[in-house]
């Protein structure tokens, strides 16, 4: 075997070598409502701790029994005013996630009320979920805390962190029951966009470069999209927030990377300026990221356990939000807007696919890679099998080829999916801007193509030698190569 190929085959070994052995995405561990002694089938009665009265409770809300949890002062008395807290994105999320944050707002004098989210089996996961669904939970919330008799039923309204920015809009849209609105590190824009956004500064933050940003974080999205497998995609949250007649609070993390801070605030401000409360308020708060704790960078959180956010709450927050709700009870002020936070980047819309973007394409494409190299390699394995006269010249090249074809097109779809799940925190080690394993599917690439010329230049010139098995398995191979040049080339394995 010459010099030249074996180090062809070599390579080609080492790359897919490295990529076997990756570690598989982390999913960070939240404890489940079980694990944390809160069932949704628990309705103990109230327990004090220090200055906090913690309960649990069960409630009807839309579609399904819920389990949550109120926390109020320890001081008793009536009139409180009385927040539900919902929740950010993820599958089930616990009460116990968000429990920092109602002691804190609690101890301020809020009746808070946490409670477990949607799971796939309540028509929430990856890939589906329903805005409606969400706000009849956070809706029930509401109606539950105002037949408390601690709690002022006039001032009982819904608080959203990221993704629940959404869903307490539309419950205020949806029911007169909600007396006032918070939205903190929300989007005033649409999923899909807001997701594609956090990617991009995620792996900005990892040191991805410019070109590979967009491939990486977007292109897997807008097929997702396409194929109505977006979680959310599409909800506009502005109607309903130009019809908000209710007090409104937008809080904003200058150093927010999941949400983008400047564009939401911008939005929030139009909408509101169309005729909302004039209690209305816009709040940045310096210093923090978006977990609301306070942060160098803004960075930090993402790479942390969601379990444990909120522990660190920044002061200036907890103060925002409470002494605002208070402000509710009297004779309140106009509003304030403070301006918005400047953004490193500006979102962008995502475009639709052309024809030749279009799954129908991508499907076909990805069929025949598998079936052009699959086929190579199972002929190859029949003619040894029977003992018959193989493609001699380049049999480990044909080999390599067909193992390198039949994995990188699943290994890349595989590691994009991986980038869109995780939000781009977690790309791998990245080398000259290139993330190691799509460093490494690259480098597989290039030696597929390097290995097709080769395989054609030595079976022309033994073509005289090359039976019917052999010309079956070449065929395959350089059809499985023309189509997987112009496939890799769209999906940025030849991006630098």
């Amino acid at each position: 075997m010459p010099r030249a190929a074996r180090r062809s085959a070599t390579l080609t070994a080492l790359v897919l070598l490295l990529l076997a052995t990756l570690p598989a995405p982390a999913t960070a561990a939240v404890p489940s409502a079980a694990s944390a002694g809160r069932g949704p089938g628990a309705a103990d009665g109230p327990s004090r701790s220090g200055e906090l009265v913690t309960e649990d409770v069960v409630f009807e809300g839309g579609d399904r029994t819920m389990g949550g949890t109120v926390i109020a002062p320890a001081g008793g008395g009536t009139g409180l005013p009385a927040i539900v807290l919902v929740a950010g994105a993820g599958e089930g999320l616990p009460r116990e996630v968000y429990r920092p944050q109602a002691e804190a707002f609690a101890r301020a004098g809020i009746v808070t009320l946490i409670y477990d989210k949607r799971g796939p089996d309540d028509g929430y996961s990856m890939f589906e979920a329903s805005i409606a669904d969400l706000a009849d939970d956070a809706i029930a919330g509401v109606h539950l805390l105002e037949e408390r008799p601690e709690v002022d039923p006039d001032r009982v309204g819904v608080h959203g962190h990221s993704e629940g920015g959404w869903t307490v809009v539309e419950a205020a849209d949806r029911s007169p029951a909600v007396d006032f609105v918070i939205a903190a590190n929300s989007s005033a824009l649409t999923p899909e966009r807001t997701q594609v956004w956090m990617n991009r500064m995620q792996l900005r933050h990892a040191g991805v470069s410019e070109p590979l940003r967009t491939r990486l974080g977007e292109t897997l999205t807008r097929h997702i999209v396409a194929a109505d497998m977006f979680r959310l995609h599409g909800h506009d949250p502005r109607p309903a927030l130009e019809r908000l007649d209710r007090p409104f609070l937008g809080v904003a993390a200058a150093l927010d990377w999941s949400t983008p801070p400047g564009e939401t605030l911008r939005i929030y401000a139009d909408a509101l300026a169309r005729g909302g409360d004039p209690r209305s308020t816009l709040r940045v708060i310096d210093g923090v990221g978006h977990s609301m704790e306070p942060s160098d960078d803004g960075y930090v959180e993402a790479e942390g356990d969601p379990a444990a956010s909120f522990r660190d709450l920044s002061p200036e927050y907890v103060r925002t939000v409470t002494e605002w709700v208070h402000g509710l009870s009297g004779t309140a002020a106009a509003g304030r807007g403070d301006p918005p936070p400047e953004q490193e980047e500006e979102s962008e819309s995502l475009a639709p696919l052309a024809a030749y973007e279009s799954s129908g394409v991508q499907i076909a494409a990805f069929a025949v890679l598998m079936a052009a190299f699959g086929g190579s390699l199972l002929v190859g394995a029949y003619s040894r099998l029977r003992d018959r006269p193989r493609l001699r010249p380049g049999r480990r090249t044909a080999a390599a080829l067909g193992l390198v074809g039949l994995a990188v097109p699943p290994l890349t779809i595989g590691y994009l999916g991986m980038i869109m799940i995780n939000a781009g925190t977690t790309p791998g080690p990245v080398v000259a801007g290139h993330p190691l394993p799509w460093l490494a599917l690259q480098l597989a690439t290039l030696g597929a193509a390097a290995g097709a010329l080769t395989l054609v230049v030595r079976c022309h010139r033994a073509r005289a030698s090359l039976d019917t098995p052999a010309k079956v398995r070449l065929g395959a191979l350089l059809a499985g190569t023309a189509v997987l040049l112009p496939w890799a080339a769209y999906w940025g394995l030849f991006t630098v």
